[in-house]
């Protein structure tokens, strides 16, 4: 799957879902999602390191997919593509190792 591809299927996902709870969200709450989501991540690796019997793996590793999720709509409501910021960045990346 092509990475526009990959974000219109997560915008569709998330427009979805938005529709069904009648939520038009702004930038501002979808960052906010966007640090929730960090902080459940991160309550895992704290987690896994201090309080290994309330680790979850699969929690985890939602929280990296929900946070991609996010990231992705994030762009998109400001009409940013997610193909060029990464590769735009790559570039970049790769000429400082040059």
């Amino acid at each position: 799957m092509e990475v526009k591809d990959f974000q219109e299927k997560i915008v569709e996902c998330v427009k979805a879902w938005e529709k069904k709870r009648k939520v038009t969200p702004d930038e501002k709450a979808i960052f906010i999602h966007l640090v929730e989501e960090v902080g459940e991540l991160a309550q895992q690796y704290v987690n896994r390191e201090e309080r290994k019997d309330k680790y979850n793996e699969k929690e985890l590793e939602n929280a990296i997919g929900d946070i991609l999720m996010q990231l992705v709509r994030l762009a998109y409501s400001r009409g940013l593509d997610i193909e060029n910021l990464v590769s735009e960045i790559i570039e970049e990346e790769s000429a400082l190792l040059k």
